[in-house]
């Protein structure tokens, strides 16, 4: 019997596969399926008052810890703010006279000259607040989810403002702002990750140099000057944090971490209402969201079959993501120090104390829009690049403070002192966004948080280290400056060569399985996650 070629060619493909095989279709990344749209906005909304809830408490000492000008004590006068006369005096009962810009702790608890320095050590208390809830609250936002962390944040960030603005007399001040920083440190940490999960990846830049600290080192400044008391200032902290609650509310848990933790349905769900806030009713989106929530479904149950909980062990378990993590920390501290150091020890720089902040405000979102943008419309314009400007830039400035304050010309150029510091801690916003933008785009989600946790305490030990660090002012006015220049001029070279370029990378969800993470610490072969 004679057989048609087409017959002969549908035979062989019923018994021995197709004679040319059909490549396997991609299945799209969930990136591919955000998109700029209504819910897209309110997740701005709700990152615009995160960040403004954290700016609040980071710098609430800057206002609240101010040192005042010491003009005298009783009918004394002093010619400069001459503090080794002031306690002599004040031993015989005379009042000190006294010029400030805003009603700190200082003033109200007689913390004066030498005695400031104990404010400036509880900043430092604080901060290690800080660091240790970034730590716990990240750890946790992997395990319990993004959402669920900064509702929790926010309550106990606006529960303790508001004690702290009923404290009694400096100890309970102390304990109500340390509570207060520890659920600060776990939104800072938690905030751009949820920020960067749900927008979509051409944007990602773009949306994280306009909602970011920036714009609200204007806002809060202003905030400052109307409350002028530490205590109405704490009130407005407490304000701010309870609007973010209410605006989150109507946010959903992130769809990646959904999908990572294995919660298929929910993501499913979240996916659909997100689709609907935006408009989308496209059928073709809608079935390849399905091939993609599939997939992922397999993915998750052949990774996490045998696998356990994440640690930060997991972020140091191949060469190149110890490499990774070691640099972006060494990184994170040594910009702390400089943007803390300086913004800490605002109130020594010539000019208001509220027009400084408003400056440095202008000038770093300024530099955070065209930053943004020519990350947008230039592909060359990535993260390593802004990250060697800023630093460049940094070294100049802070060279030029030590140069200036060396030669005792600090009083004849006072101005440019200022100018120079304002720029330097402008300029820190750039690091900051070219370190964790490059953090977030490296770590698989499994792990992404545990990252940026452990970015956010590196940043927190340089916030608590960079008020002392000018404790070496007392040596030479020029030497924190010194110092500064070179930790800055370390970490660009480390950068420099030991990060790849992320920019337009793809977010990956998981780690690798274990036993190609062993492989790769043993020969140094690139893993899934490299």
């Amino acid at each position: 019997l004679r057989m048609s070629s087409s017959s002969m060619k549908d035979e062989g493909k019923d018994e021995l596969g197709p004679l040319h095989p059909i490549p396997a279709k991609r299945v799209k990344n969930m990136d591919e399926f955000i998109t700029f749209g209504w819910y897209t906005v309110m997740i701005l909304i709700v990152a615009e008052f995160l960040c403004l809830s954290t700016l609040s408490n980071m710098v609430y000492m800057v206002f609240s810890g101010a040192n005042p000008t010491v003009n005298g004590c009783g009918e004394v006068l002093f010619i400069e703010n001459n503090c080794d006369r002031l306690k002599a005096l004040m031993n015989t009962g005379c009042k000190p006279n006294l010029t400030y810009q805003f009603y700190s702790v200082n003033v109200e608890f007689s913390y004066l000259c030498e005695e400031g320095k104990v404010i400036k050590n509880s900043i430092s208390l604080q901060m290690a607040a800080v660091l240790v809830g970034a730590c716990v609250f990240g750890q946790s936002s992997d395990h319990f989810g993004r959402r669920l962390v900064l509702i929790i944040g926010l309550l106990g960030s606006a529960l303790f403002s508001f004690f702290t603005a009923l404290s009694p007399n400096l100890l309970w001040f102390n304990v109500f702002r340390v509570l207060a920083g520890l659920f600060t440190g776990g939104i800072s940490v938690v905030q751009g990750v949820y920020l960067v999960e749900n927008v979509p990846r051409k944007q990602r830049m773009l949306i994280n140099t306009i909602i970011t600290w920036s714009p609200n080192f204007i806002i809060y400044p202003i905030i400052a000057y109307y409350s002028y008391t530490w205590r109405n200032l704490a009130y407005a902290s407490t304000v701010i944090n309870v609007i973010g609650v209410i605006a989150i509310v109507f946010c959903y848990e992130s769809p990646r971490f959904l999908i990572q933790k294995g919660k298929i349905d929910e993501a499913r769900e979240v996916l659909a209402s997100i689709r609907r806030r935006n408009g989308d009713s496209c059928e073709i989106r809608a079935s390849e969201i399905e091939e993609m929530l599939i997939h992922e479904q397999d993915q998750y149950e052949r990774i996490h079959s045998r696998t356990k909980k994440h640690t930060f062990v997991d972020i140091l378990n191949t060469c190149k993501m110890l490499k990774w993590t070691s640099t972006l920390c060494f990184g994170l501290i040594v910009t702390s120090l400089v943007n803390y150091g300086i913004l800490f020890n605002m109130e020594n720089l010539s000019g208001s104390l509220y027009l400084n902040n408003i400056f440095f405000g202008i000038i770093r979102w300024a530099m955070n829009i065209s930053v943004g943008i020519l990350d947008y419309f230039i592909e060359k314009m990535g993260r390593k690049m802004l990250n060697s400007m800023a630093e460049i830039f940094n070294i100049c400035c802070l060279l030029l403070i030590s140069f200036l304050f060396y030669y005792n010309l600090s009083t004849e150029y006072s101005s440019l002192i200022r100018i120079s510091s304002i720029s330097a801690t402008a300029m820190c916003a750039q690091v900051y966004i070219a370190k964790f933008m490059t953090a977030t785009e490296l770590y698989p989600t499994s792990v992404r948080n545990l990252g940026c946790s452990a970015l956010s305490m590196s940043s927190r030990i340089g916030t608590i280290l960079g008020p002392p660090l000018f404790y070496l002012g007392d040596l030479h006015s020029s030497y924190p400056y010194l110092a500064l220049s070179l930790l800055v001029l370390i970490d660009f070279l480390a950068f420099s060569f030991n990060l790849p370029e992320t920019k337009g990378m793809l977010l990956e969800n998981h780690l690798p399985p274990r036993d190609k993470r062993k492989m790769s610490i043993i020969d140094r072969r690139t893993s899934v996650v490299e």
